[in-house]
């Protein structure tokens, strides 16, 4: 059994009748210029784009060479100033190395001028050093003792004292005051019979409280 379509014409009114008269090469040439055309703006959109790129990029490196110029010539300013000062520095490294070995160099020292003061300050009334030898020893450990009773010490010295008599018990006793003191051995006591004054030797030792200790860590 088969069925009738029906086809219904439906007529619009007002509508503008329309035809296309030309060719379809014409209509496919118009299209590819429309297509050209596009391709040809984004292809200038995209250079545009490239060389803003280009440009800010070339800003960018002459902005960056011109600072490091800039500091360039800053550094060359300072290294110039520095140059100037080299002396001041090469004293100043000096005086580093100076103050490094001032301790070492004056671990032994004894300032003889006060110590031998002191020394004069310890005599009886009317004597007098007539000559003084020193002979320093172990300034770090001391030197023990060469006979028995003696003190370990760093230094001993040699006195030779002129007075009007002989007993030098006095002058013995006041040694012990010497800054350093560790024991005073008398030795020889002769007359001279011209001038009718006595002779007298000492062997006087001390200790490391006799250094100076002049650069000693915390001393000024």
């Amino acid at each position: 059994m088969s069925r009738a379509v029906a086809v219904v014409e439906v007529l619009e009114f007002g509508a503008v009748p329309r035809a296309m008269l030309l060719p379809p090469e014409i209509e496919a040439a118009q299209r590819a210029r429309s297509l050209r055309r596009t391709l040809v703006v984004v292809l200038i959109g995209a250079a545009v784009a490239v060389f803003a790129g280009i440009g800010t990029a070339t800003l960018s490196v002459l902005s960056a060479n011109t600072r490091l110029t800039d500091e360039q010539s800053r550094t060359a300013g300072l290294l110039l100033e520095q140059a100037k000062y080299s002396k001041v520095v090469t004293v100043q490294s000096q005086v580093s190395d100076i103050e490094a070995v001032q301790p070492v160099a004056a671990l032994g020292e004894i300032l003889w001028q006060p110590f031998t003061a002191s020394l004069q300050s310890a005599l009886p009334a009317d004597m007098s050093i007539t000559s003084l030898t020193e002979s320093l020893e172990s300034a770090a450990t001391g030197t023990a003792a060469a006979v028995p009773l003696q003190g370990a010490h760093i230094a001993t010295i040699m006195i030779t004292a002129s007075s009007p008599q002989a007993p030098i018990s006095v002058w013995l006793d006041n040694l012990a005051s010497v800054k350093g003191f560790v024991d005073a051995v008398p030795g020889s006591v002769t007359l001279d019979s011209a001038s009718g004054r006595y002779t007298s030797t000492v062997t006087l030792h001390v200790n490391s409280d006799a250094l100076s200790a002049r650069f000693a860590t915390g001393k000024k």
